[in-house]
């Protein structure tokens, strides 16, 4: 029989190359790109100005970075000229878009062509047959990012880029086809509604354009991973009906995170003889799951924790204009963290994500961009079910999705505070929204995210899903670290008591880490990468001793771009596990550590290459300064610099040494054994030792720059790696601040030290953003010599007028100094003078308020001879 299958595949492969069935290609080349408003879609005016672009595209790759408050929402005109094979006799053509942002008209030719689409993040498809011309087609595309009430969403912690910022497709069929332009863009539906260890029942529905006369046949071929034919069988299909096909399958091979095993399903239309018509292949992954609220995820009867991320689709400085490549790259890099889950956040992304998560093993969540507030009226509540449609019906047949998600923190608009008429129209749309996934796919869970107390979405009477989601921010927004698992549990229990069958997933924790921050005394909010490793070690602990907490979703994979956002990176939620530009954070190794199932080592803090500090003692040469390790093995071995500091036992996958740095570089070893396997990890630092003294002769001081007010060390990445030190009072011999306190930030979601302000005309903007306010001077007790001395200073949201004289060892070198007024408020300003020091008197600089308060964020010292 297996011959005969075999045999069967080679004589239907062979037969469908032959006829080459359906021509797919992407047109992503050759556009012409207008940011404004057009008065006709075919423009001819010459003053109009057109630029050369590539999809995917976007128009706020560089306003959403800027100084400047906003960014462009408005319209974007693309055109080029199109050129259609002539591949069939009478062939049907359609366009189809992966996404446009967010209101998408399409003219070919001169003529308007379908209904414009509503949506930012959803595939559609457009037939334009009808209008094209044998030779050149003229294709326009206007896009619209303005805001829209009736659209979602309505507000968010993220950025509406405009453009057409995924792939756009030219597709060809003939006239007998499987369905193209319909809502969500998909024709087959592949259902296993009985799945076991010794048989998998699997049901397909096809939607085909056919005539009305003739004979026509969908035929299913189920091939395994090595493309041997499983199944084959053939369905009639009747005008004007869907087509349905149905078999089993013996001793399928079951897909799971540890074994994703795809099959490959081949459907085509045939005639009588047949002659194939068009043909589509799609994944199938035979698996059955359910949850639990009190014991948690199972898939193919297995209980599985499920850890993993949110993700974003945007990359530094490319907007969400972001290529398969990097998408897919991501997908790798989410894999080798040990991560088994992935929450598509906040909306259908790119279909490299689902093809990877289908291929790597990733249990996937899926939603629509319902965030912070319902749409206006009736005309916004079904653009959001059409969206929700759409989304799921185009991505139906990914066998990682086990649950659709209707919205996030769609209460962060408080209902009650937008009139009684809001609150009805808002439970509406909820209920709505629920009832269309269990309408469109009854295979899966129904879910959705919140982030105010269970009891609050219970009054209102939203918690209508299957499974619950919350969005928690413990230790971070507000809380401490050791509060962490007490609120989780709690949290936990009042949502299980009001609805004890609704499984609870955390579906964002986590804290923000700038990696240029870096801090021996991590205290919360103050966006030092060591905070957010504090930070994850506490929630991987408690999450994984609470097994009502079926998955767990880290806030987010990596730093992404938020125009609004003034954080230690303005413009960027650096909440991520890996940079903007994906650089792993230390958090990002503690994860590999805690999830790998394969043999895992690694100095958690490799990438802090250049660091500094004080020598331990007048004449030590040293410094010593902690190094944590990250395991999954019993004991680790470090080396510094060839000599052995002893082993020591991991606990939570966490060991921390005491070493000793030199000046210069320092190569730094780890070594471990498991199961006759040698693990290694190296880290080569570069250490500027600072004298005690700093009359030292032995190791004379040369330079220093103190990030005032803050506790933290800075890199400048965009200047070499340039280390500022982090702040300390005066003590003899030494430098530091005398009086003063931190500039604090009156809030109870933050550690009050420092501001959120996006200072303009510098990217160094942590530097600014912590200062010592009512400072009376700064010292250095360096031996006589010429030196450069720069001062950093800026007026974050002060009230009032503060002017300041500044002098050195009693002679003025700044005069009546008004930030605000000469500068601008929130701008940061460095000034540089020269310095001769004489009769053995140091450097001491002192601070005169003559109004208000001085201030000062930043002092660097070099010595010129």
């Amino acid at each position: 029989m297996q011959k005969l299958l075999s045999l069967l595949a080679l004589i239907l492969t062979a037969f469908s190359y032959a006829q080459q069935v359906r021509h797919i290609e992407t047109v992503n080349e050759a556009w012409y790109f207008h940011k404004g408003s057009l008065e006709t879609p075919f423009n001819t005016d010459e003053t109009v100005v057109w630029e050369n672009v590539t999809i995917p595209h976007s128009w706020n790759t560089e306003d959403i970075l800027d100084d400047e408050d906003g960014y462009y929402r408005g319209e974007g005109w693309y055109k080029k000229t199109l050129h259609v094979p002539q591949v069939y006799e009478n062939q049907q053509v359609f366009l189809l878009f992966e996404a446009a942002n967010q209101v998408t008209s399409l003219y070919v030719n001169g003529q308007t062509v379908g209904d414009d689409h509503i949506g930012g993040y959803t595939t559609f498809a457009r037939d334009i047959t009808s209008v094209l011309k044998a030779d050149k087609n003229e294709i326009v595309v206007k896009v619209d990012n303005s805001h829209n009430d009736e659209i979602i969403p309505q507000a968010a912690d993220f950025s509406f880029y405009g453009g057409i910022y995924r792939d756009v497709h030219l597709i060809i069929t003939k006239p007998v086809h499987f369905e193209v332009a319909n809502l969500g863009a998909n024709a087959i539906f592949v259902r296993t509604p009985e799945v076991s260890e010794t048989e998998a029942k699997v049901s397909i529905q096809s939607k085909l354009v056919r005539p009305k006369k003739g004979n026509y046949y969908v035929q299913q071929s189920l091939f395994d991973a090595n493309n041997n034919l499983v199944k084959h069988v053939k369905s009639k299909s009747t005008f004007g009906k869907d087509t349905y096909s149905e078999f089993s399958i013996a001793n399928p091979n079951l897909w799971s995170p540890e074994s994703p095993y795809l099959y490959k399903l081949v459907s085509e239309i045939v005639d009588r003889k047949g002659v194939v018509y068009d043909k589509i292949e799609n994944p199938v992954g035979f698996r059955w799951f359910s949850f639990d609220a009190n014991k948690g995820f199972f898939i193919n009867g297995k209980q599985t924790k499920l850890i993993g991320t949110c993700r974003h689709q945007d990359f530094y400085g490319k907007a969400n204009a972001v290529s398969d490549e990097i998408h897919r790259n991501d997908m790798k890099l989410l894999k080798d963290m040990g991560s088994n889950f992935l929450r598509i956040a906040h909306y259908p992304q790119d279909p490299a994500i689902l093809e990877m998560c289908n291929k790597l093993g990733f249990i996937a969540t899926l939603e629509i961009p319902f965030v912070d507030k319902a749409a206006a009226n009736e005309a916004g509540k079904q653009n959001s079910i059409n969206m929700l449609k759409e989304a799921i019906r185009f991505n139906y047949n990914n066998p990682a999705i086990v649950a659709w998600n209707l919205g996030n923190e769609t209460t962060m608009k408080a209902p009650e505070s937008l009139g009684e008429d809001y609150v009805k129209h808002f439970k509406n749309t909820h209920e709505a929204l629920a009832k269309t996934i269990k309408e469109e796919d009854k295979t899966r869970y129904s879910y959705t995210v919140f982030f105010r107390e269970p009891a609050y979405q219970d009054k209102l009477g939203i918690r209508v899903t299957e499974i619950v989601g919350y969005n928690k921010y413990y230790g971070w927004y507000i809380e401490e670290l050791e509060d962490i698992d007490k609120n989780l549990r709690d949290l936990v229990k009042r949502s299980l008591e009001l609805d004890p069958d609704k499984p609870f997933i955390l579906s964002e924790y986590g804290g923000g880490a700038d990696p240029r921050l870096r801090t021996y005394n991590p205290t919360r909010f103050d966006f030092s990468v060591e905070y957010q490793f504090l930070l994850h070690k506490a929630y991987m602990k408690a999450i994984l001793n609470i097994p009502e907490i079926v998955g767990a979703n880290v806030w987010n994979y990596a730093d992404f771009q938020v125009e609004h956002r003034k954080d230690a990176v303005p413009h960027i939620n650096n909440k991520g596990l890996v940079s903007a530009t994906r650089e792993k954070k230390d958090a990002y190794y503690l994860y590999q550590a805690l999830l790998k199932k394969t043999p895992f080592l690694a100095i958690a803090s490799k990438g802090w290459t250049n660091r500094s500090g004080i020598e331990d003692s007048e004449g030590a040469n040293i410094a010593n300064q902690p190094i944590t390790v990250v395991g999954n093995i019993e004991e680790v071995e470090l080396f510094a610099n060839g000599k052995s500091l002893g082993k020591q036992t991991f606990d939570f996958s966490t060991a921390t040494f005491n070493v000793p740095f030199q000046q210069g570089q320092n190569l730094i070893e780890v070594v471990s054994e498991k199961d006759g396997v040698t693990l290694k990890d190296v880290a080569f630092i570069d250490f500027t030792l600072q004298p005690k003294n700093l009359k030292s002769e032995t190791n004379p001081f040369k330079e220093i720059a103190i990030n005032v007010g803050s506790y933290c060390y800075f890199i400048e990445t965009d200047n070499m790696d340039y280390l500022w030190m982090p702040d300390k009072p005066y003590e003899k011999g030494s430098f530091g601040y005398v009086g003063g306190d931190f500039l604090r930030f009156k809030s109870s979601r933050r550690n009050n030290i420092g501001t959120d302000v996006s200072v303009k005309g510098t990217e160094n903007d942590p530097i600014y953003q912590t200062q010592r306010i009512g400072i009376e001077a700064y010292k250095f007790d360096v031996p006589d010599g010429t030196y450069e001395l720069s001062l950093l200073m800026a007026e974050l949201k002060s009230k009032g007028e503060n002017v300041m004289t500044i002098s050195v060892n009693g002679k003025q070198i700044w005069n009546a100094i008004n930030l605000k007024q000469t500068y601008g408020p929130d701008r940061g300003v460095t000034k540089r003078f020269l310095i001769t020091v004489e009769e053995d008197k140091g450097i001491n600089v002192e601070f005169n308020a003559k109004k208000g308060d001085t201030r000062l964020s930043g002092i660097k010292l070099r010595r010129v001879n």
